[in-house]
Order: structure tokens, then sequence, then C-alpha cells
């Protein structure tokens, strides 16, 4: 666990130079505005399926919920880069499920507001008796793996930036030696783009200089 921790931070890290290194290269190029610019927050709530496997033996598809939060930037015009972060859980069979993770995430935008969204990161899914009779703790603890949709529907009048309503479709893999889970994922995210400031977008002379 300790080695998994310091593999995480050390993602983080390198997360934040590069995020801060295409900030200093994009301050240098105008670029057209859109609504999928800047740095991006969002937090939705999903519906989950999850079927886990123990020690060769499957269980049955459980039904829950998840929370996921999603932070990062936009580094080019259709890749994107960020961390998510997800808590939840299913039930199911006299069994709860426990689900957690962080993730690298990486974003491309396939068509306009229409992204695909793919990452990796430390994962950890617990399960346990639903009725308290046996205390003991199962599970895995390790690399998780997903893969997803996301469109951003925008509201509001912005040309760079701005709010939008973003429903997601996301499959997650939690291998293991004694267990593994697989969770499907279907919800609503409500998201921000912070946009790029005005000397950073190429608009019209009369628009680049319009007082606010």
């Amino acid at each position: 666990m300790p080695a998994l921790a310091r593999r995480m931070a050390g993602v983080v890290v390198a997360l934040a130079v590069l995020l801060g290194a295409a900030d200093a290269a994009r301050a240098q190029l105008l670029e057209p505005p859109r609504r999928r610019q800047g740095y991006y927050f969002s937090v939705g709530y999903h519906f989950a399926l999850n079927q886990n496997w123990e020690d060769g033996e499957s269980w049955r598809v459980w039904p829950g919920a998840d929370l996921i939060i999603r932070a990062g930037q936009l580094i080019t015009r259709r890749f994107g880069l960020g961390l998510q972060i997800h808590s939840g859980g299913t039930t199911g069979q006299g069994q709860t499920a426990s689900m957690f993770g962080l993730s690298l995430e990486g974003n491309w935008e396939l068509v306009t507001n229409l992204s695909l969204r793919g990452g990796a990161g430390l994962d950890i899914v617990s399960i346990a008796s639903k009725d308290g009779m046996d205390d003991a703790l199962r599970g895995t603890v390790g690399a998780g793996y997903f893969l997803g949709l996301g469109y951003d529907w925008f509201f509001g009048k912005r040309a760079s930036g701005g709010f939008a309503v973003t429903p997601n479709l996301q499959a997650r893999f939690v291998p293991g030696t004694t267990a593994s889970a697989f969770i499907g994922l279907i919800g609503v995210q409500f998201s921000y783009y912070a946009g790029l400031p005005r000397n950073q977008l190429d608009l019209p002379p009369d628009e680049a200089f319009k007082k606010k």
C-alpha cells in the first residue's frame, strides 16, 4: 500500500508540472474561443452495476451508486489531462461492496463537445457481509482502469468556457489476485470550464479590445 501511495503521489506531481508547462506555452499563442477551454471541474452522481469475482466464484450483478469528481485542464484544443476521484457502493446477495479510487484521466474530443475518457490509478473495492455476521473485509487494492464517454451540453452565452450538463457513461475494471471487480456507470455530471482570458483568445479587434 505505501508503494502504491508513493506512485500516485508521483503521478500527481507530474501532472502539476505538465499543466504548468502547458499554461506557459499557451500564454504565447492565441486560440480561437471555444466552450471547452482552460481548467475544468466536474462532479456527478451515477447509477452503478457491479460484478465481483472472488477466488474463482462469480457473484451476481449488484446495483448501487458512485460519486465522481473530475478536475484538470485542456492542454490542446482536443486533449485534456486531469485527475478523477470516485467513491460509492453497491449491494446484493447479502453483501456490500464499497468502492474508492484516484486516477489520472486523459480525455480526447472526438467531435464537438463529445469526448472519450480513459485512465488508470489506485482503486479499492472492499466487500463485507451486509448483516454483520462476518466482520472480515475482502476485496482488492491495486491498479484500476476506466474508459468512458461524456458529452458537454453547454448553456449560457460565453464564448470561452462556461457551465455544462454532462451525461456520462463509464466502465471500470479493478483486477486482483483474490478478488476482481467490473463496474458499469451511467449518470450526469455538472461541469465548469474556466475558459481562457481575452488576451489569449484570437478575437476580432472590436471584441479583443472591448471593455467589460
